[in-house]
């Protein structure tokens, strides 16, 4: 059993990193209002690399590339951030944060689909049944208070693509984790991951970028969107994958929605209608179901 002081740092550091990742999606999607979505990217993860560059070599845990791991490194690079943070910045463009944060919060309900696919890993009835339940949160939550849908398809499909990156990222890892201390793969993927948006930026974005569109304000968001959700609540997340492991980890990933809506209601004033908060406990009344330990095994 695990002592109290690492129960503590444990659970303290999960908060964090729910704390943070929720916050996120309000600052993305107020950054989006000055700053085209690769340029706010390419600044998030300059800032990260540099923040997680400077930790590493200050606590000496940065390791050395092996040859025969690069191929995943690129790999990884591409799925995230890449193909994550095009999906989800360009999709924050037409949904609300509420909406894309509880979105990618179903990400734990498809990957033991993904581990089944390439790796036959089993699937239990609840992950069938939470995700069915989840999908249907999600639904709600795109509803108005008439019931009709509000949310915007394509904004939809784009967060839909950082899921699937998400997953393919999750399902990849396993290949490295034992390798390397999570300070380095975070830090590695995210630096391999910044050339993949350059040619995007200079064909796309350069001819329309200034610093000047960037004020003190700004500044702050973006710092703050570098260091504590793209750096510091992977490391916290990481860390707790290793001491309690990865189901009771995942629990903790219910929490970003609500503290998402709790946010972008104070912050940019985004309405919560009831429908909304019964779709938000509907997907994480799927997301517990799917992720509690005592399953039946549907496949095998």
């Amino acid at each position: 059993m695990k002592n109290m002081s690492v129960l503590f740092k444990v659970y303290a550091g999960l908060l964090l990193a729910m704390f943070f990742w929720g916050l996120s999606f309000v600052g993305t999607k107020y950054a989006l209002s000055s700053l085209n979505p690769i340029s706010l990217v390419l600044i998030r993860l300059l800032i990260s690399v540099t923040f997680l560059l400077i930790v590493g070599q200050w606590l000496g845990l940065l390791d050395k590339i092996q040859p025969k791991h690069w191929k995943w490194f690129i790999v990884l690079g591409f799925f995230e951030p890449f193909l994550y943070f095009m999906g989800e910045t360009y999709g924050l463009q037409l949904v609300s944060p509420t909406i894309g944060s509880i979105i990618i919060s179903t990400i734990p309900l498809f990957v033991p689909f993904g581990a089944y696919v390439c790796f036959r890993e089993k699937i239990y009835w609840k992950n069938f049944a939470g995700t069915i339940i989840s999908v249907l949160g999600v639904f709600l939550t795109m509803l108005n208070k008439n019931m009709e849908f509000t949310a915007s398809w394509l904004g939809v499909a784009l967060v839909m693509v950082a899921v699937v990156s998400a997953i393919a990222y999750t399902l990849l890892i396993r290949y490295i984790a034992r390798d390397y201390t999570a300070l380095s793969i975070i830090t590695y993927q995210n630096l391999i991951g910044i050339p993949m948006f350059i040619p995007f930026f200079l064909w796309f974005e350069l001819p329309r970028f200034s610093f000047a569109f960037i004020q003190s304000d700004l500044w702050v968001v973006l710092i703050l969107l570098g260091i504590f959700p793209s750096s510091l609540s992977y490391l916290f997340y990481t860390y707790s994958v290793k001491e309690i492991g990865v189901s009771k980890t995942s629990v903790f990933v219910n929490l970003i929605p609500i503290i998402t809506a709790i946010a972008s209601y104070f912050i940019l004033g985004e309405e919560i209608t009831y429908v909304k908060i019964i779709g938000i406990a509907t997907v994480i009344t799927g997301l517990y179901l799917s992720q509690y330990q005592k399953n039946t095994i549907l496949n095998s």
